[in-house]
């Protein structure tokens, strides 16, 4: 499966409600505890709908939510800030899963989601265990727009990630 294939896939999979969500991966060459974050936070990064309409081979600083994390791999695709996951505000809507705003419009959460994927000094995604990172983090990325086989955005970063904030779910809910 080509990068581009497996950001798209990444980026549609979890459109559904409760979703499974990334575990530890065998794949042999992978890394036990690599280091994707960056030593400071950027306080003026820009949420993701904004950086969705700057040009290919932007760099960019962008603020989101993780959404969804790749099986084996430094990638995973942020949601905008402003999109509230299921248990966020006083609203309820019941779902079991609310990394995956299955209270909101699926069309709004592919427009307010974006790929992002760590790269190595080669330019190729790195395989590893686990990226350090957990559904619902609030998370400000640094890096360039390219543009995936079909036509969409993708966040690439050799610099990592800065954790904002690790929000505490709702009564009943479990991470996965």
């Amino acid at each position: 499966m080509t990068r581009f294939a497996l950001v798209l896939a990444l980026t549609f999979a979890f459109a559904a409600c409760g979703g499974d969500q990334a575990g530890e991966t065998t794949t042999s060459g992978t890394t036990d505890k690599p280091t994707f974050t960056m030593a400071a936070d950027v306080p003026d990064a820009t949420n993701v709908f904004r950086a969705k309409k700057k040009a290919v081979g932007d760099e960019v600083v962008v603020v989101g939510r993780v959404r969804d994390i790749a099986h084996g791999f430094a990638a995973f695709t942020m949601i905008d800030e402003v999109m509230q996951y299921c248990g966020q505000g006083t609203e309820q809507c019941g779902c079991k899963t609310p990394w995956d705003y299955c209270c909101e419009q699926q069309e709004t959460v592919i427009e307010a989601s974006l790929p992002v994927e760590f790269r190595d000094a080669k330019g190729q995604p790195v395989e590893t265990k686990d990226a350090g990172l957990r559904l619902l983090d609030l998370v400000v990325v640094k890096g360039k727009l390219e543009k995936t086989e079909s036509g969409g955005l993708l966040l690439v970063t050799s610099s990592g990630w800065f954790q904002r904030e690790r929000p505490t779910l709702p009564d009943g809910i479990e991470w996965p």
